[in-house]
């Protein structure tokens, strides 16, 4: 394994310095944005969340891919309608690039299917990292943002997630359970990364605004209590018989319901997400060497 993870490193060395500029030809410092979405329990419309984002980062001119790391789930392929043709697996096979391993959605909203491997990526051979490794660098030329819908829960591999990527947005419910949930994964981070004094929330499924603010509220408090971590809160997603509809129908809302309340909201959210400043620099590199790394290869 320590062999491995030596070459592992150096292949992705090797490849970060192929794609980087020479100082006469400095590279824009507009690279792609990593955003990871999570959940502390299933069930709270964690991937609707992530699908919906994609969509209305798209609608405001922004190429946009989302990562589905459910594997062996499919989610964001059914909220979206659409069969993708590969996976990931097969460009860890080598028998596509990453550019044809996407499959194009709604609007030209673009994403990963996870396929049902990549579950053990300390099996993977020196072929198939440098795949991976080539493959997610290429992302920084075709995305201005990756969106990553995690699995739900506390699983290592949504832990690892959210420690490569660069932003994390909590999606819980007003559930009690829920609220639970969410609060044991963001301790699970805290466990995982000392460093970490932040993280983003959404509230769905919420009655009203009222409600949205008493949950951010209550999670707020201990987390930043307890933790050490502030919440910020980019809004709440009530409930809407339309987007029930829209997932019944596998479109996404913010499509078909175009003047819905809840894609009302998932507008706003977009736009407090896009103004917020962040730290870009290398993020597509260091996402995917802290990825792997995080993974024990």
């Amino acid at each position: 394994m320590m062999d491995q993870a030596k070459r592992l490193r150096e292949l992705m060395r090797q490849r970060a310095y192929a794609t980087a500029y020479t100082p006469d030809e400095p590279k824009s410092v507009m690279t792609a944005r990593v955003i990871a979405v999570a959940s502390g329990k299933g069930g709270v419309g964690k991937s609707n969340f992530a699908t919906n984002l994609a969509i209305q980062i798209r609608k405001l001119g922004k190429r946009v891919v989302i990562i589905d790391a459910d594997f062996g789930l499919a989610n964001v392929e059914i909220l979206l309608g659409v069969t993708p043709k590969h996976s990931v697996m097969d460009v860890l096979n080598g028998n596509v690039d990453m550019e044809v391993a996407l499959t194009t959605g709604p609007l030209g909203c673009m994403f990963l299917s996870g396929g049902s491997g990549m579950s053990a990526l300390s099996d993977l051979t020196d072929s198939q990292i440098a795949r991976l490794t080539d493959g997610f660098l290429r992302l920084d030329d075709l995305t201005d943002f990756i969106i990553i819908d995690t699995r739900a829960g506390l699983s290592n591999a949504v832990i690892n997630f959210i420690k490569a990527a660069a932003e994390t947005i909590v999606v819980t419910t007003p559930d009690p359970t829920a609220i639970a949930d969410a609060y044991a994964l963001i301790k699970s981070v805290k466990t995982s990364m000392p460093e970490m004094q932040q993280l983003q929330m959404v509230v769905n499924c919420a009655i009203n605004d009222i409600e949205a603010q008493e949950v951010f509220e209550k999670l707020n408090g201990v987390s930043t209590r307890f933790l050490g971590i502030k919440l910020i809160l980019l809004g709440c997603i009530p409930y809407d018989s339309f987007l029930v509809r829209a997932v019944r129908k596998q479109q996404p809302v913010s499509i078909i319901f175009p003047y819905a309340q809840s894609t009302m909201r998932f507008s706003n959210i977009c736009a407090k997400l896009l103004e917020m400043q962040v730290e870009k620099k290398n993020s597509i590199q260091n996402f995917v060497l802290k990825l792997i790394g995080r993974f024990g290869i």
